[in-house]
């Protein structure tokens, strides 16, 4: 009787170590399959906040471009007012946003702080469009409309005047849109005509359309941390655009040992935001050039 209960004791314990290393084999698989699904989980994250922002910024370019299809059309004829060659020079801060390469088909966007220089010299009326290095920027709409708006916040045509537009930035870039550089151009082009000079302090973003108001961007907050870096005690954005939507991260434990990593949007002052990184910058929202041309000027 004891050798058959000894041998059933042998069998149980043979029977539960077998079960215990198949657990743990199943809980190895079920582990190494959780982290795998975190890390997925964290970079599809990452790709949706990524193309979050890639949306941003190409919705805001069509809206700018579809509103410049009523522009093209008032191109036939002739700008009215002051008539004759002027020669003038302004150069003003522009911002963009520029996309880094990071991870498998993932990008990011920083902010880039760039100058532009604004020559105006006798001529047939042509706006040129120059970048120093290379830069991937599209100003060609945006400079013309630009042009005509300066044209009327003046009073004084340029259709004797060749307006060259001078991009310069620190190194090479692949900038994403262009056309929120159109405020900050129209007051360069603004200044040049008027013989001002701009802070050098100040700095904007925001489209410009041909009535003079000034259009929605994408990137604000990289654009604004790029110019707080540079330097800037002021940052001009347009109407409704102060405020900003940040992605806080926030890492849930369902099961010991096992991470998971959100992004949670969250809406934000885009003062308080710079402010958080240790910045000191005024925001101001702008509606139109009429509004704006006054902030760009050195305080007295």
């Amino acid at each position: 009787m004891l050798v058959a209960v000894l041998i059933a004791s042998l069998c149980l314990n043979v029977y539960l170590t077998v079960t215990l290393i198949q657990l743990r084999s199943d809980y190895r698989r079920l582990e190494e399959g959780f982290r795998e699904l975190a890390a997925q989980n964290e970079n599809l994250t990452r790709q949706v906040k990524s193309l979050r922002s890639l949306l941003e910024v190409v919705e805001r370019q069509l809206d700018y471009y579809r509103n410049q299809t009523i522009y093209y059309s008032s191109l036939i004829g002739e700008t009215g007012g002051v008539s004759g060659s002027l020669e003038g020079r302004a150069v003003v801060n522009v911002v963009a946003v520029k996309a880094i390469p990071y991870g498998f088909f993932e990008v990011k966007y920083e902010g880039v702080a760039l100058k532009a220089e604004v020559e105006l010299r006798e001529g047939e009326g042509r706006v040129l469009v120059n970048t120093e290095p290379r830069i991937g920027i599209d100003l060609q709409t945006s400079s013309r409309v630009a042009v005509e708006v300066a044209e009327k916040y003046t009073g004084v045509s340029l259709n004797r005047t060749d307006v060259i537009i001078t991009v310069r930035g620190e190194e090479e870039v692949e900038v994403v849109d262009g056309p929120s550089a159109g405020l900050a151009i129209t007051a360069a082009i603004i200044a040049a005509i008027t013989g001002e000079n701009l802070s050098s302090s100040v700095y904007a973003t925001g489209t410009i359309n041909p009535d003079g108001s000034v259009g929605p961007v994408g990137g604000v907050a990289e654009k604004a941390v790029a110019a707080a870096e540079k330097g800037a005690t002021m940052f001009l954005v347009p109407k409704g655009q102060a405020t900003i939507v940040v992605y806080e991260k926030k890492v849930e434990e369902p099961v010991p040992g096992f991470k998971i990593i959100r992004y949670i949007p969250k809406k934000v002052s885009l003062q308080s935001y710079l402010e958080g990184l240790g910045y000191h910058v005024k925001v101001v929202e702008v509606s139109s050039i009429w509004e704006a041309y006054s902030l760009f000027k050195p305080s007295p």
